[in-house]
């Protein structure tokens, strides 16, 4: 099994149909698209882009990476991911996020919580959101949600099935109490984010050793759960690269930092990890396309 390759997209500079068209022409398996509102540059809106994209496409499955749990409620997550997998054919997963950015979090109004109360009150989300898509309906009364959701649609075609969830996971609370929820784990590194932005320095010095454990945690609680992993990529010439793989050390990320041929090579190699998916996403603009020259 050849692992899969997953584009994500993040950033207006390309219209999200040609990006994603795109990558399905370039060999990707799969599109994502982020759920931010700003970050450095503005973003578009994550189930307009992830419509227009399955419009654009035939082959390549499409999911939210990831949705914001901290924006919307889950209820209203399912409702839009049912509507994707009828809009695709049955081509959308259902990719549902934490929240992490606080800055743009707190710039729309909405409350920011503190680490442990993000962690809890997105396993709640997921337990809803697993509820409706296998039932349709729900009834939960949790710390952070009630919900009573006699019907959910667009209702579910059996000849494609309910979207399925993924969670992207990263500390050891949540491994150990969403990886059984779920029908896909997505990992990345908690610590890179916990603060409420993006920590390089904390991506820096992941290890493999560091990634070994976290796959170890979701086998010890989800041992048939499929596993990919979150990564940043940079791709340009080796001149271009050795100062950043320099800056990375000696961590998992540095090894995604090189010519194009360099880091597909790598990202296969995660594979012996018993991984199957990696999503890539861009450090250095023009990555994604450069990988797929080679993919």
């Amino acid at each position: 099994m050849t692992i899969e390759l997953v584009a994500n997209y993040t950033s207006t500079s390309i219209d999200p149909r040609h990006f994603a068209s795109a990558a399905e022409a370039a060999g990707f398996d799969g599109v994502g698209m982020s759920d931010h509102l700003f970050r450095t540059s503005a973003y578009p809106h994550v189930w307009v882009a992830v419509s227009a994209m399955a419009q654009a496409t035939e082959r390549v499955f499409l999911t939210t990476s990831f949705a914001n749990n901290l924006f919307r409620s889950p209820v209203e997550f399912v409702q839009a991911s049912l509507t994707m997998q009828w809009l695709s054919g049955g081509r959308f997963q259902a990719g549902l996020g934490g929240g992490w950015l606080e800055q743009e979090v707190r710039a729309i109004g909405f409350d920011y919580p503190a680490p442990p109360a993000r962690a809890r009150r997105y396993r709640e989300a997921i337990q809803i959101a697993a509820e409706l898509l296998r039932t349709g309906s729900c009834q939960f009364a949790g710390e952070h949600y009630t919900i009573d959701v006699p019907v959910i649609g667009p209702a579910i075609d059996p000849a494609i099935g309910a979207p399925p969830l993924i969670a992207s996971l990263g500390g050891p609370w949540t491994i150990a109490h969403i990886s059984p929820l779920v029908d896909r784990v997505e990992l990345k590194f908690g610590a890179s984010t916990r603060g409420g932005d993006l920590d390089m320095s904390a991506l820096a010095h992941t290890t493999y050793d560091d990634l070994r454990r976290m796959i170890d945690q979701v086998r010890a609680v989800a041992p048939d759960t499929p596993v990919g992993l979150f990564t940043m990529i940079a791709i340009g010439d080796e001149s271009e690269m050795a100062p950043l793989r320099a800056i990375l050390g000696e961590g998992v990320y540095a090894d995604f930092a090189g010519e194009p041929a360099r880091v597909l090579d790598k990202l296969r190699a995660l594979e012996d990890l018993g991984l199957d998916r990696v999503q890539v996403t861009e450090r250095v603009k023009g990555s994604i396309a450069l990988l797929g020259t080679v993919a």
